[in-house]
Parts: C-alpha cells; sequence; structure tokens
C-alpha cells in the first residue's frame, strides 16, 4: 500500500468515525484523527497479533470506533484515571487479542 493509499485508508477511517459517533462538525476532527491514530496505529498494535492498520476486519473497525467514542464522551473522567472500558468493548477487545475470528 501506497503512503497515498494509506493516507486515504486514515481519513476514511476517521470519516467513518466520525459518522458513527455523530460528531457533525469538523471542530474536533483533529482530536478524533488523534484518537484513530493512537487506538489504530498504537493500543491495537500492542494488543491483537499480526494487527494490520491499514486492513482492518469489522470487529476492529468497531473497536475503533467504540474506542473513540469512549474517549471523546468521557474525556474528563479518562483524564482522570476513573473511567473503564464498556463491557462490550473488552469483550471484543479480547477476542480480538486471543484469537476469537468474526470474519
Amino acid at each position: 500500500m501506497t503512503d497515498e493509499e494509506k493516507k486515504e485508508y486514515r481519513d476514511k477511517l476517521v470519516e467513518d468515525c466520525m459518522k458513527y459517533n455523530h460528531i457533525d462538525y469538523d471542530d474536533d476532527k483533529d482530536i478524533v484523527e488523534t484518537m484513530v491514530e493512537a487506538i489504530a496505529s498504537e493500543e491495537l498494535m500492542e494488543l491483537i497479533p499480526n494487527f494490520d492498520p491499514y486492513n482492518l476486519t469489522a470487529r476492529q473497525r468497531l473497536l475503533v470506533y467504540s474506542f473513540v467514542k469512549e474517549l471523546y464522551d468521557h474525556r474528563e473522567k479518562y483524564q482522570n484515571g476513573t473511567q473503564q472500558l464498556t463491557n462490550a468493548v473488552s469483550t471484543m477487545l479480547l477476542n480480538e487479542k486471543y484469537g476469537g475470528s468474526s470474519e
């Protein structure tokens, strides 16, 4: 995949993430981009064996969307370290980490 294709893939992921999270304005797009980058390129890469941030499965895309939603909607709680992931997100992440296939 070329650098241009990677950028297009990442831009589409950010756009879909904003749509999923009902963020209809571009004021916070840079925040969402940072969250997507941190989640897709760092967190999930460390946790999921053979993770490819440019070829996400449906469940992996949902994980990115859900992580961003949690982080975006509860920014204050995460800054204080008092918020934990929802059970659904935790379950999907564990399935990815330990090899449960969805596709």
